[in-house]
């Protein structure tokens, strides 16, 4: 993350699988209704809400949007139904029988929706963790989702469907595709045979962009990640959906084919290095992640030292993606380096916590970092030192880009994620050499990061901060550096 329908008989979506939903916008009374149908189902059948939304570390109250639960059991008769704690639904009925909830969602979430629901007249917005429950022992079992629409309103997910019922390997892939109702434009494009989708939203669908010249953006950085990973990914196909107003959150949130996107409703969105950071995503954090980053545990804080990894090196390479897209050139690259420099730099809090220390206390300082001390900033920074000494050490023959796809090919899913010392291991095979130390000072130690290693690609930075090219490098120095900034 960074800051800044069609109406299907129930018995076919039963036999696709294991557990089945339904979705259907109300629209006068600004609600989401919600489904769920557990057949075989137990004495007593617990569904909860998650407490957290992958990719934003914070605590949130989804339960508060809840409500009008019910249960019926396979005639259609009442069934009980408690709530012995605030994320938790019990229902009680005779084992084997099947089970279904029903319960409304209030979609009232700021702007045109994120972490949260948003329903309005002609549109609606589901984040997948605020929408739907799920059945507490049947998390990892096979999930169909049959969506009811109202008359003219169109779809956009990155969920795959079959016969018009969208279908998830299980509940952490159901929730990990937002999905857009209602009415908004939508472009399309694509990159070798992957299809993808640009979805433009505005609340009274008067969009200020040029929605033509703002996908042709997409359509170049959606291209270098997929060279950079042999055309290898996550994804059939991928949603950019955009929303163009600002409520409580301005910036992205990732998911594994899509992302969703809140920024101002512009004639330039200037979009390009937040949807470069989103869409890499689909990489780094979806699919090389840290072990305890799934399967998920939806019910408390899942603490890891790596968040400066997920998020700062997927900042660094929003930068390159954008500047090998032609979307900023040189000059915008190294300016956006110097930036982090001065941004870290200025801050004080880097005197007293480490990086890791930064990604594991997340929670208790609103998602981002502590204090100035950003780990998206400093992760980044680190991932940039990484990937000149890497250079160096192999004489040019290896770089950030091959510790990318070690992970990604050892840890992709559905293989568990790497532990929690599996980057330094990864890049330590990679480099060839023991670089533990320097792992050390930048990640679990308080002591200056040695900007002068960035010499070794023939980068120099003044005391300012400035983040320039050395005149007085060698040529082989300066070969590292065309390398550096070559354009795929």
């Amino acid at each position: 993350m960074r800051r800044i329908c069609i109406a299907l008989a129930l018995a076919p979506a039963l036999a696709a699988a294991d557990v089945a939903y339904t979705l259907k916008p109300l629209p006068d009374k600004a609600l989401l209704h919600v489904t769920i149908t557990v057949p075989k189902a137990s004495e007593v059948e617990k569904f909860r809400i998650p407490a957290w939304c992958p990719g934003f570390y914070f605590l949130l109250d989804y339960q508060k949007q809840i409500q009008n639960v019910e249960a019926t059991d396979t005639l259609g008769n009442k069934l009980p139904v408690t709530s012995p704690e605030a994320h938790e639904w019990d229902v009680k009925s005779a084992a084997g029988g099947s089970v279904t909830l029903s319960y409304d969602v209030l979609g009232d979430d700021a702007g045109l929706g994120f972490f949260s629901d948003n329903v309005r007249a002609d549109k609606a917005f589901a984040n997948g963790p605020a929408t739907f429950m799920y059945p507490v022992t049947r998390k990892e079992e096979k999930d169909s989702l049959r969506i009811t629409l109202p008359e003219k309103w169109d779809i956009a997910t990155g969920m795959s469907s079959k016969d018009g019922v969208y279908i998830a390997g299980g509940y952490d892939e159901l929730i990990d595709h937002p999905i857009q109702m209602g009415k908004f434009e939508r472009r399309t494009f694509k990159v070798g045979d992957i299809p993808f989708e640009a979805v433009f939203v505005a609340p009274d669908n008067n969009i200020a962009a040029n929605v033509d010249k703002e996908a042709e953006v997409l359509h170049a950085i959606s291209k270098s990640p997929l060279q950079l990973f042999g055309q290898k990914s996550g994804f059939k196909r991928y949603v950019y959906i955009f929303h163009l107003a600002v409520g409580n959150f301005a910036g992205g949130l990732e998911h594994r084919a899509s992302t969703c996107i809140a920024i101002n409703n512009s004639p330039s969105l200037g979009m390009a290095d937040l949807a470069a950071h989103e869409y890499f995503h689909s990489w780094n954090v979806k699919q090389i992640r840290p072990a305890i980053l799934g399967p998920f545990d939806y019910t408390q804080q899942v603490r890891t030292a790596n968040l400066w990894f997920a998020e700062g090196v997927t900042d660094y390479y929003a930068k390159l993606v954008t500047y090998r897209s032609g979307a900023g050139d040189q000059r915008w690259l190294l300016d956006q380096l110097s930036n982090q420099v001065k941004g870290l730099q200025n801050g004080k809090m880097r005197k007293s916590v480490t990086l890791a220390d930064c990604s594991r206390r997340a929670w208790e300082n609103g998602g981002f970092g502590v204090g100035d001390l950003s780990y998206y900033t400093k992760g980044l920074l680190v991932g940039w030192i990484f990937d000149a000494v890497i250079r160096a050490k192999t004489e040019g023959k290896k770089s950030l880009d091959d510790v990318m796809r070690l992970l990604y090919d050892r840890y992709h899913l559905p293989q568990t994620g790497y532990p929690e010392d599996g980057i330094l291991k990864a890049i330590n095979e990679v480099a060839g050499t023991d670089l533990s130390n320097l792992y050390q000072r930048m990640v679990y130690s308080t002591q200056e990061l040695p900007y002068d290693l960035l010499g070794m690609i023939g980068l120099a930075i003044d005391p300012n901060g400035n983040v320039g090219l050395d005149s007085n490098a060698d040529s082989e120095t300066v070969k590292l550096r065309q390398a550096w900034l070559a354009i795929p």
